[in-house]
């Protein structure tokens, strides 16, 4: 990508693109999948589609190419009860992949803004 001097990589890119953001998003879900306060929301759930369905979300989102196939935030959180604090697990998992994955903290702070931003689409009591 050929970048201006005014013009900042998408984080997309700067996370280093398709292969990087897919094994940051599986890395995020397995360790979702496995969190024993989380991971119960995970349990009947496809993970290969889940996997795709993320990383199609975040790569349109954050610069990407790719097109997300799946149902709106909302629509797909609606029935699970995400508790605040099940929300808060979750990103503790993201930070943790990030970090595994030698994420920049730019970086890690711009993904849980984004995050954060979805959290009324995600949280149902």
């Amino acid at each position: 990508m050929a970048v201006t001097d005014t013009q900042k990589p998408s984080l997309y890119d700067r996370l280093g693109g398709e292969p990087a953001l897919r094994k940051i998003v599986n890395d995020v879900l397995d360790r979702n999948f496995n969190n024993p306060l989380i991971g119960h929301h995970f349990r009947h759930v496809n993970m290969d589609k889940l996997k795709l369905l993320v990383f199609e979300f975040f790569s349109m989102g954050i610069g990407g190419p790719h097109t997300y196939t799946g149902r709106d935030l909302r629509t797909s959180h609606e029935n699970l009860h995400i508790s605040e604090n099940d929300f808060s697990e979750a990103n503790k998992d993201t930070l943790l992949a990030l970090d595994e994955n030698g994420v920049g903290q730019a970086e890690k702070d711009e993904i849980i803004a984004i995050l954060d931003s979805m959290k009324g689409e995600i949280i149902r009591p």
